[in-house]
């Protein structure tokens, strides 16, 4: 899904923001740390309102970017509970800008 950029900036950066649904509809925006998988998913812990968003719905968005040059990614998937507060998501669509 990613090119050989994308990936490349992905793999250099560490902080994201997760965007999960909340009950009421609304979303609920956190900063995690993920890591990259070969495969293109990314892993972060989870607790808390994210964990019990994503147990009732596993749709997430979730954005990496740099300021300097502004540069990032913004993906939308499913998000997986893989273990205790550890969750993955695979992005099904992504949009990319300045790389």
């Amino acid at each position: 899904m990613f090119t050989a950029v994308e990936l490349e900036f992905l793999r250099s950066q560490r902080i994201a923001r997760l965007a999960t649904v909340g009950p009421s509809g609304w979303a609920h925006v956190v900063p995690v740390m993920y890591t990259m998988n070969d495969d293109g998913s990314l892993d972060f812990d989870v607790d808390g309102v994210k964990l019990r968003n994503l147990a009732a719905e596993p749709r997430a968005a979730m954005v990496v970017d740099a300021m300097g040059p502004r540069r990032g990614i913004t993906m939308q998937g499913r998000v997986e509970l893989i273990g205790p507060e550890r969750a993955r998501l695979t992005p099904a669509r992504k949009f990319t800008w300045g790389l």
